[in-house]
């Protein structure tokens, strides 16, 4: 550890500092490491056996060759199944990584697109409030989006989260419409169809190093 301090400034006065900031310091440190940690441990490599969120359930990789492509959803597996034409092209690990990757982005885009269309209608009747248009893509670093014209659009990997943290970022969105912004009065409304948002905030946080699409 590195402490970075004026040149002027006494050694006893640093160390005296470093004593009363200890337990600080140490919980920082400790903090770090544990995010370093967990940030290894959940990073998904695309490969047999890899680790993956699906509806807020860890399911294992189980990657084969077949005629067609597909994946299926098993109560323990995400079954990933390339075709023999995919597997012509496929010359190394890296190879393999991406058609199983590119494969699960299209597959959850789809069973979001699927779930919003049933869901969507529902909780804008609920709220009454309507979007223009909706639309389903991959975001870095949010789950959804609203802007002034009312369009929504939503990041397909919360198909990675539970079907209550997708309605709450259905919910939030759809509360943009009225409230363009965070304001005290926009989590009022959020809290009026959805009281229990600050769990599905908190789910998301405690999860956001398994959610990394790398």
């Amino acid at each position: 550890m590195f402490v970075r301090a004026p040149h002027c400034l006494p050694l006893d006065e640093i160390e005296c500092f470093i004593a009363k900031k200890s337990h600080w310091l140490k919980q920082k440190l400790l903090e770090q490491k544990l995010s370093i940690q967990n940030t290894t441990h959940s990073a998904i490599n695309y490969t047999q056996g890899s680790k993956i969120l699906y509806l807020g359930e860890e399911k294992c990789l189980d990657i084969q060759f077949q005629k067609t492509s597909n994946i299926e959803i098993s109560e323990q597996y995400i079954d990933v199944t390339l075709s023999k034409r995919q597997q012509k092209s496929i010359l190394s690990s890296e190879d393999l990584a991406l058609c199983v990757k590119q494969q699960l982005a299209r597959f959850f885009n789809q069973q979001l697109q699927e779930y919003l269309s049933i869901k969507l209608p529902v909780l804008i009747e609920k709220l009454q409030l309507y979007p223009t248009k909706h639309k389903v893509r991959l975001y870095k670093s949010r789950w959804g989006s609203c802007n002034s014209r009312g369009e929504l659009s939503f990041n397909y990997l919360l198909m990675m989260t539970p079907t209550w943290v997708i309605d709450y970022v259905i919910i939030h969105e759809l509360c943009h419409l009225q409230h363009l912004n965070h304001s005290a009065h926009f989590w009022n409304l959020v809290s009026t169809f959805e009281p229990n948002y600050k769990q599905a905030k908190h789910w998301l946080k405690e999860n956001q190093t398994r959610l990394v699409w790398n």
